[in-house]
């Protein structure tokens, strides 16, 4: 299973945001160059994550996008979800009762389990300890 490119930057710009000074609005065109995204597709991406609610954005001067709430409030589920829609393993575990092999499959209850871990572990990671994670790395930079 691999993320696409847009879940990663996702996920990356966020944490960008999340390390500015408290009130901060970063442009699209500073996150996209830090980044190293390309900065019309990381606009997208920007549109994806208001529409869920993890950030706000603001036309003009003085505007720019910033956190939506706090950074613990924010899970690596949920931003992995605005940019990718819900992640599923298999097409049996993103919808199950349209599988005609459900109940006779051996696997499909594996894949549920490891489908659940997945899910557990990434609402359980936030984007609070991914920017402290990220500020001490560019500490010791």
């Amino acid at each position: 299973m691999l993320l696409s490119q847009r879940a990663d930057y996702a996920v990356r710009a966020m944490v960008y945001i999340a390390i500015q000074e408290k009130g901060k609005r970063v442009q699209i065109r500073e996150a996209a160059d830090k980044q190293e995204a390309p900065e019309p597709f990381l606009a997208k991406i920007v549109q994806a994550l208001a529409v869920a609610g993890l950030v706000d954005t603001q036309r003009g001067a003085g505007g720019g996008i910033a956190l939506a709430r706090p950074a613990q409030d924010i899970t690596l589920l949920q931003i992995v979800e605005a940019a990718e829609g819900p992640i599923a393993l298999t097409r049996c575990t993103y919808e199950p009762g349209r599988c005609p092999r459900m109940e006779r499959c051996a696997v499909h209850p594996v894949w549920e389990r490891v489908q659940r871990v997945l899910e557990t572990h990434l609402a359980a990671i936030r984007l609070s300890e991914l920017a402290e994670s990220q500020r001490k790395l560019t500490m010791a930079a």
